[in-house]
């Protein structure tokens, strides 16, 4: 009970100073333009619970394919909306007791930070890049779901110990490389981290999944104070678009973290497939593949290759050495 009680709390504070910010700017006839983004969100705020994907992967792709909406403000949306939806879900997971590796988070939160700052001064992609790299990011994501759960066969581990400085090396720069990527898309560090947990360390998706929300939902919250106080850099309907969404996303983001820690993986794991897929045809459909993307994707399919090989490689080695030690 105290826990429901801490987190209807929160909820009434945030629904309260939602209501009265509503009616000191008399935003209310917004609905009327802003419902389509609603409706995304409620479908959004749950993927973002649920999975190590995040809000923005909804949101990102259907804001600026099907609405027309500038990838800056997505990304930038992204971050707002993500930081109640994931934040909530993240207080749900923690109230609820969930497993988390938390030294992860701290981990990737120290090198996420930093990253999502360099790429933010640094990192400017002209359009349509950001959708590339989203799709392409997306992409990666899914081979490697379909190859984690029908390709592979190991017995998950539920902990994680930095047990050399080799350990601190990859999740900081994993993490450090999602910063950067969820400068550009809003998303990123979630996939990444997720990615290399479940993948090198094979540790369990049930645990992989919201120690990876937890992160995504605090960096967040640094996106939403740069963009919002250092780089000042919101658009005002930006602002209308996630004024519309707040009291959607605390309640879908923590139902969907509910509903990860009952369900089996694969009947999630096919409706991320699913929207990976719409999402690739929709991006090969609307942009045009010239010479020169073609050269940049063929390069950063290379790289990743490479990357998925080592993290594959290594993977064997780290699972043969603790089955050595289990024997022993």
């Amino acid at each position: 009970m105290k826990q429901i009680r801490v987190y209807l709390f929160t909820v009434s504070i945030i629904v309260t100073g939602w209501f009265i910010s509503m009616m000191y700017l008399n935003w209310w006839d917004m609905f009327s333009d802003t419902w389509p983004i609603s409706i995304t969100m409620v479908f959004g705020s749950f993927i973002a619970g649920a999975t190590a994907e995040g809000g923005g992967a909804v949101a990102f792709p259907v804001f600026t394919k099907l609405f027309g909406i500038e990838p800056h403000d997505a990304k930038v949306f992204s971050f707002m909306i993500q930081s109640f939806g994931m934040t909530m879900a993240g207080l749900f997971i923690y109230l609820r007791k969930i497993k988390v590796l938390w030294n992860v988070v701290f981990t990737a939160l120290t090198f996420g930070l930093p990253g999502l700052v360099c790429g933010a001064l640094f990192l400017q992609l002209p359009n349509p890049y950001p959708k590339l790299v989203f799709s392409f990011i997306a992409g990666v994501f899914g081979v490697f779901l379909i190859y984690n759960r029908w390709f592979i066969r190991f017995s998950p581990v539920t902990e994680f110990r930095f047990t050399c400085k080799t350990d601190y090396l990859l999740i900081g720069s994993t993490a450090f490389i999602g910063g950067m990527v969820s400068s550009v898309i809003g998303v990123g560090i979630d996939m990444l981290t997720f990615i290399l947990l479940t993948l090198l360390y094979g540790i369990n998706e049930k645990i992989s999944t919201p120690t990876t929300v937890i992160i995504m939902g605090l960096l967040s919250l640094g996106g939403f104070f740069y963009h919002g106080v250092v780089a000042a850099d919101i658009p005002a309907d930006v602002w209308r678009y996630w004024m519309s969404c707040v009291p959607i996303v605390i309640f879908g983001a923590p139902l969907g973290a509910w509903v990860c820690s009952k369900i089996k993986r694969d009947q999630l794991l096919y409706l991320l497939l699913f929207l990976i897929a719409i999402d690739a045809g929709s991006t090969l459909w609307l942009i045009p593949i010239t010479g020169t993307r073609l050269l940049i994707l063929s390069l950063a399919l290379l790289i990743t290759s490479s990357i998925f090989i080592s993290l594959l490689y290594n993977r064997t080695r780290f699972l043969a050495g603790r089955n050595d030690s289990n024997q022993n």
